[in-house]
């Protein structure tokens, strides 16, 4: 594999991160093999990388001088008993109470044990080693005050590929103080971790890399804890995932416009350019590519003035869900390559100062309307897909089946096509509304972000089953349709679709062939 020195910046836009399939995509971003943390922002395409085996992080000269001058600010603030958050006065409920500290590394250890409150299966290890990544990368702002000997022990375990094992539920996204707790305590020989594929005693992995459990100093814990790298290692794969599934949608509802026989014109830019709609110009610019050399765009080709919604809205459906995935994409971005500390060293003044870095309100807001978005695509990619399948089309058997008479053909398909397009709206409810104070009251508002993440993870799943629906059906019209000129969509589905899926002639089990283009799909073949 080629080696490829990254420094951290650049903040990528939402087409920045992959064209095309999660396999292809990973075996890009396969290159970062040794990423610099540190001097510049990390990309997303970074931030995916932070979970392959292969990579290596090296923080940089500057970034570990702000890591010290961070500890050594905390440590001014202590000597001189001012009022700090974590250092001299206690955490939640007990912020009024002055902290005794008898034995240092015994409170922090005490402090970090008694938060690991993660529950449910783990999560897996790749997802684990990337928030152990962003964790070091973050703590690179110098705005935490966590130890240089603790943030070179976290460098040594990721780079040995040592990698904690942490719970998959239990934050509320005011930081993912319980996960967090789990991933960071790890140092200091508490928990559990993955190396070489087996789990073992965090002391026991340490051990391995000769390396033994280090002491931590005050504020270490909430240091380390107060950060969401867990539910931003989630997201991550979240939306490299969808990337993938945004492209094989636009291909399939582009095709199945073909398929159908849709009249072009609310496509053109001739027309959507009477209206600003943000994306607009490019969205429409992406539909009339995927038409390019379609027989739909020939004069007088198609005769009916106007078709259903669900095909004609396409062009304000794409900007909108790509506009969407832009502001979660940038709002993850923004939390990994900003302070999420509280509180947090300001190094101009040489204080620390209380803060609500660690309330990711934005980025959940952000995540709620995409799924809202994806919905609305859901629901138009359902319809599209019923109509194809049940509607009267000149020249094409009812129910796409070549065998009329009793044949079921596609017809009973369609409440599959139902039962997906309903889980991804069943997923939309806003997760960011709702919560209940905890902490002494203390601890009254948060912004669910894990919880925005968690369905919206499902969202992708289901959505990803309904897309290859969806080019199941416009497969087998485009293929029953007489033979006409086909667009870069409608020949590429044909292609790609045609490797794993059959012309359906008689009734036969159709779910198989609808999880191969899943699968393919996954795969990102269809792009």
């Amino acid at each position: 594999m080629a080696s490829r020195i990254v420094a951290l910046g650049h903040r990528a836009g939402a087409r920045d991160v992959a064209e095309g399939g999660e396999a292809r995509y990973r075996a890009e971003v396969a290159l970062f093999v040794n990423v610099i943390a540190g001097d510049r922002e990390l990309t997303l395409e970074e931030m995916v990388a932070l979970a392959l085996p292969e990579t290596t992080l090296e923080i940089s000269k500057d970034a570990w001088r702000r890591v010290a001058d961070s500890r050594s600010i905390a440590d001014e603030e202590l000597e001189r008993g001012a009022v700090v958050y974590g250092l001299t006065v206690g955490l939640g409920g007990k912020v009024s109470m002055p902290i005794e500290r008898d034995s240092v590394p015994e409170f922090e250890k005490s402090v970090i044990s008694a938060r690991i409150i993660g529950i449910g299966d783990p999560l897996e290890e790749a997802v684990c080693r990337r928030a152990l990544g962003l964790r070091i990368v973050n703590i690179c702002h110098g705005r935490s005050a966590v130890s240089p000997h603790v943030v070179e022990q976290l460098l040594a375990m990721y780079n040995a590929g040592v990698t904690p094992v942490v719970a998959s539920l239990g934050s509320i996204g005011s930081s993912d103080l319980g996960q967090c707790s789990q991933l960071c305590a790890t140092v200091a020989g508490i928990g559990e971790v993955w190396h070489h594929g087996k789990r073992f005693s965090a002391i026991d992995g340490l051990a391995s890399i000769g390396r033994k459990p280090v002491e931590l100093g005050a504020k270490d814990a909430l240091g380390l804890f107060s950060s969401g790298a867990v539910t931003q290692a989630v997201a991550i794969d979240y939306l490299a995932s969808l990337r993938v599934v945004l492209d094989a949608a636009t291909m399939s509802a582009v095709a199945s416009c073909e398929g159908y026989g849709v009249n072009p014109s609310p496509f053109t830019r001739e027309v959507t350019d009477t209206k600003s709609v943000p994306g607009g110009e490019a969205a429409s610019d992406v539909v009339m590519s995927l038409l390019d050399g379609s027989w739909t765009l020939e004069e007088g080709a198609i005769a009916q003035a106007q078709h259903a919604i669900s095909f004609r809205t396409l062009v304000p459906l794409v900007a909108v869900v790509e506009d969407c995935v832009a502001r979660f994409t940038d709002a993850i971005e923004r939390e990994v390559n900003s302070s999420t500390d509280n509180p947090v060293v300001l190094h101009e003044s040489r204080t620390v100062r209380s803060s609500v870095n660690f309330q990711p309100l934005a980025a959940a807001v952000a995540g709620d309307a995409l799924s809202i978005a994806l919905t609305h695509w859901s629901n138009a990619a359902a319809n599209r897909t019923i109509k194809m399948a049940n509607h009267s089309i000149p020249g094409v058997p009812r129910f796409l089946a070549p065998d009329e008479g009793q044949s079921v053909g596609f017809n009973a398909l369609m409440k599959s096509t139902v039962a997906m397009a309903t889980r991804v709206r069943f997923e939309a409810n806003p997760g960011s509304l709702d919560f209940f104070a905890v902490s002494d009251g203390t601890e009254d508002v948060a912004s669910q972000l894990p919880l925005v993440v968690e369905k919206l993870g499902r969202q992708v799943e289901s959505l990803r089953r309904l897309v290859a629906l969806e080019a199941f059906t416009a497969h087998q019209l485009i293929s029953l349709r007489q033979p006409r000129r086909w667009g870069r969509a409608a020949s590429r589905l044909l292609e790609v679709c045609g490797r794993h899926v059959p012309v359906i002639e008689h009734d036969q089990p159709l779910g198989g062939f609808v999880d191969a283009l899943t699968t393919c799909i996954a795969r990102g073949e269809l792009h």
